[in-house]
């Protein structure tokens, strides 16, 4: 066989066996990354500062900044991956798994949902919502009802 031929017969095998998957340590590579940038995304820098100068100027009730100060992932105070766990389905592949980071003023935790289906997507649940479960307001008791079910529903991928 030439040196042509035998490169062929190897592409072909590679292709045929599925050496063109992505391996489990790529899906979670891809999976971590997608989570720092959602996480990255939703945090804002010096809104708790913010917060706390209104209270300290009595514009805002005693501890009202707990809540802002403490609804976000700060990235830049690293993340913590466990647990993960990879899932192939026909056509897409899931990554499900835990992040563990810190907030501006403690520690928060979430289960996060990959896929990497129509070049990638994640859902994140909280372990806490701060902002919205100091209120009162039932439109915002549905949003977090809401949340809940959405993560029960990603879920679902990860068997």
């Amino acid at each position: 066989m030439n040196g042509f031929a035998l490169a062929a017969s190897l592409v072909a095998a590679l292709l045929i066996s599925g050496c063109g998957d992505k391996t489990d340590s790529q899906l979670t590579k891809d999976a971590q990354e997608l989570v720092k940038q959602e996480l990255a995304k939703k945090y804002k820098p010096g809104e708790c500062d913010k917060w706390l100068s209104m209270e300290s100027a009595g514009v805002i009730k005693s501890r009202a900044s707990s809540a802002a100060c403490d609804n976000n992932f700060n990235v830049s105070k690293g993340l913590a991956f466990s647990d993960m766990k990879v899932y192939r389905h026909e056509s897409y592949n899931t990554v499900c798994g835990n992040v563990s980071g810190y907030t501006d003023i403690g520690s928060i935790d979430g289960k996060f949902v990959f896929s990497d289906s129509n070049g990638g997507r994640v859902f994140i649940k909280n372990s806490k919502y701060p902002m919205l479960q100091q209120s009162d307001n039932k439109n915002t008791r549905d949003l977090v009802e809401l949340i809940n079910r959405q993560f029960i529903l990603e879920s679902g991928q990860c068997q």
